[in-house]
């Protein structure tokens, strides 16, 4: 291909600069709570306990081909329990609105992993029905990097950077990997 042919293709395809495209949030939009209005407080104390004992909220970091830092971040919270009490599992589903039951050989384990209902009902739901042990630490630090994902803090590698160094101090230092 001769110099000009070159010069000709960048006319025809200038270079633009990539679009960000910014979530609702960063855009300005109101977290608008979700929460259950029927939900009887028993039954919240029931899944505040469920939490404590046996609750994990967490931050997923797995490589990706298509996003443009090289990662794929995603809070989730779960409650796993043995699995004969799946159903126990289904009720709290039912009662959040949200989430799924999935059953495994030796446990069942209620998850939640759709943004937009860990920020506008599960956040919510534990700031109204408090946890009383030790993860009330990490719902906080839960707390926080979900709000700063919501706000872009993910999309380069310093926000992920920082997100992760969150993260560390969650699950008594343990780090969860799907």
């Amino acid at each position: 291909m001769k110099k000009a042919d070159v010069k000709d293709l960048d006319n025809k395809f200038p270079s633009r600069p990539k679009n960000r495209y910014l979530n609702k949030w960063e855009k300005g939009a109101p977290i608008i709570e979700r929460l259950p209005i029927d939900i009887n407080p028993f039954m919240a104390g029931v899944i505040t306990g469920f939490t404590m004992g046996e609750g994990s909220f967490y931050l997923v970091k797995t490589k990706s081909k298509t996003h443009t830092t090289g990662y794929f971040l995603a809070p989730r919270f779960a409650i796993t329990l043995k699995l004969d009490d799946f159903e126990i599992l289904e009720t709290i589903k039912d009662l959040l609105g949200c989430g799924s039951v999935l059953i495994g050989q030796k446990a069942a384990s209620f998850k939640v992993t759709k943004f937009r209902d860990i920020l506008e009902i599960i956040i919510p739901f534990f700031d109204q029905y408090p946890l009383k042990n030790i993860k009330k630490d990490d719902f906080n630090l839960f707390k926080i990097i979900v709000f700063k994902f919501a706000y872009g803090e993910g999309r380069r590698l310093e926000g992920i950077e920082r997100l992760i160094s969150i993260r560390q101090f969650m699950n008594q230092g343990k780090c969860i990997l799907d």
